[in-house]
């Protein structure tokens, strides 16, 4: 196994209440066994800049195949092209905290971030949307019937502020939409003007939905 898995092995084994490794792989993918029994493969990575396609691709060209890929540290970002190739492989990407997650679902590969899944499934249900793509894992390319494409920006805020959208625009990049994934909390008038100084819009959830349509 490499430095990772072991790191995160050992990180495993501090607590077995939800999940254990029962061994690894000949290619040092952890087996991981949940109480339940059930049982799927975890690759590890340990990027620091973004994740791109040739570095998970590896991962799917043996005879083992992980159902999920995780990186650390965690704050590292997944391009569109990695992640279009893990679920292409049918399986998931997330982070430490994923592993117990994915196992939960008793069908790990098929994992997906909750959050994400319900902005990704309303933006494709709008009538107006042509395609959504992934840029990052939670930035998107919306492709519309009329109106043109859009950057879309999903943060996790509660009352979301300008240092939000600053934050945002420098992790990044550009965007036209910030959307708060929270259905509570609000939209400060600073997140409003900081996000049209910068030529986007900062807008709650029935906002997006508005905005896609036109």
């Amino acid at each position: 196994m490499d430095s990772i898995s072991i790191w995160v092995a050992k990180r495993l084994a501090e607590d077995e209440e939800r999940q254990r490794v029962k061994g690894h792989t000949e290619e040092g993918f952890l087996i991981i066994e949940t109480r339940s029994g059930y049982e799927f493969l975890v690759a590890g990575l340990g990027v620091k800049g973004v994740i791109q396609v040739e570095q998970v691709q590896p991962f799917f060209v043996g005879a083992n195949k992980p159902q999920l890929v995780i990186n650390v540290p965690s704050k590292t970002l997944w391009s569109g092209a990695a992640i279009d190739c893990i679920h292409y492989e049918q399986a998931a990407f997330g982070t430490m905290r994923d592993i117990a997650r994915a196992g939960e679902t008793h069908s790990a590969g098929s994992f997906r971030d909750r959050n994400m899944g319900f902005f990704i499934n309303a933006m494709e249900q709008n009538r107006n949307v042509l395609s959504i793509s992934y840029i990052y894992e939670s930035i998107f390319q919306v492709e519309r019937r009329r109106g043109g494409s859009l950057i879309v920006a999903v943060i996790d805020a509660y009352n979301m502020s300008a240092e939000d959208v600053r934050n945002t625009r420098t992790r990044f990049g550009h965007f036209d939409i910030v959307v708060k994934s929270s259905s509570y909390g609000s939209i400060t008038e600073q997140a409003e003007a900081a996000a049209e100084s910068m030529g986007a819009q900062a807008l709650a959830f029935k906002g997006l939905m508005q905005c896609l349509a036109r």
